[in-house]
């Protein structure tokens, strides 16, 4: 069964706040959500565990993601895995606190955004060497547009041990919960994903191919753009989702203890069982 076509289930309701903020990416918390079969293992870190939102990096005019989109990204995780979204939309600004509440941002630009002053940039570092992970989508469907040049320019004050490399084929972002043969997105124009590196893990993972553009839907559920290339929108909400995942869970899937039970969890998905 193709999952996409999958039913993402009502929206569930949102947990009050978020006791485990970057510890979620090496606790067994969310390792249990996306496993519910070992829940039992770690029962008492899931109590404490937090909704997972989609927060947005806001920076201005240009950026943003449409509510639809959002909407349709949050359901479609909460269909295929047990992570509790919360559906409420959150924007911050690198000079919020709240900054520090948010395990992931996301920053979709059709445009080049006001360079980042000093304080933003130090606080876009510290979050990212703290734990944190940006997903930056370009949605200008430019294979050189502004808002590349200024992420370029930008992550190198920001990140300057570090450079965008693409994400390598075996990594386990490219099999995090979906395997990956091909991006996907609104445009074609790049065959991988880029990430930055630091301290072993992808801080910052950019999409040149606009994968937020394949989620929005109209009012009457029909896609607000239209994508001719057959499979494309499909890869590119696998992609997605797994962007997500790997967030979460960082190299969980790596891990040899488990590999067989995830792969065979894989295989019953694709027959068509239930997440």
């Amino acid at each position: 069964m193709n999952r996409a076509k999958k039913s993402y289930g009502k929206p569930r309701k949102a947990t009050e706040s978020k006791k485990l903020i970057f510890a979620t990416r090496s606790s067994f918390a969310f390792r249990c959500l996306l496993l519910p079969s070992i829940a039992f293992l770690c029962f008492p870190l899931l109590l404490s565990a937090g909704a997972f939102s989609l927060a947005e990096l806001d920076l201005g005019a240009g950026c943003g993601i449409m509510e639809s989109a959002r909407l349709e990204i949050l359901r479609a995780l909460a269909g295929a895995t047990s992570v509790e979204p919360e559906f409420a939309a959150r924007k911050i600004k690198l000079s919020d606190a709240a900054l520090f509440d948010e395990p992931f941002l996301t920053l979709s630009c059709a445009g080049a955004p006001e360079s980042l002053d000093y304080g933003e940039l130090r606080a876009l570092r510290l979050y990212l060497v703290s734990g944190g992970t940006l997903f930056v989508n370009d949605a200008s469907g430019r294979r050189r547009s502004p808002f590349a040049e200024w992420l370029r320019r930008t992550m190198e004050l920001v990140l300057p041990e570090s450079g965008f490399q693409p994400v390598a084929k075996d990594h386990s972002l490219l099999k995090s919960f979906f395997l990956i043969s091909a991006p996907g997105g609104r445009f074609n124009l790049e065959k991988e994903p880029a990430a930055m590196e630091y301290s072993g893990r992808y801080a910052v993972i950019f999409s040149r191919n606009d994968l937020v553009g394949v989620w929005p839907k109209d009012s009457i559920g029909r896609y607000v753009y239209d994508i001719p290339a057959a499979g494309q929108r499909h890869s590119g909400e696998k992609l997605t989702l797994n962007i997500l995942i790997y967030a979460l869970t960082g190299s969980y899937k790596q891990d040899a203890v488990h590999q067989p039970f995830i792969m065979q969890r894989l295989r019953e998905l694709d027959a068509g069982a239930s997440p």
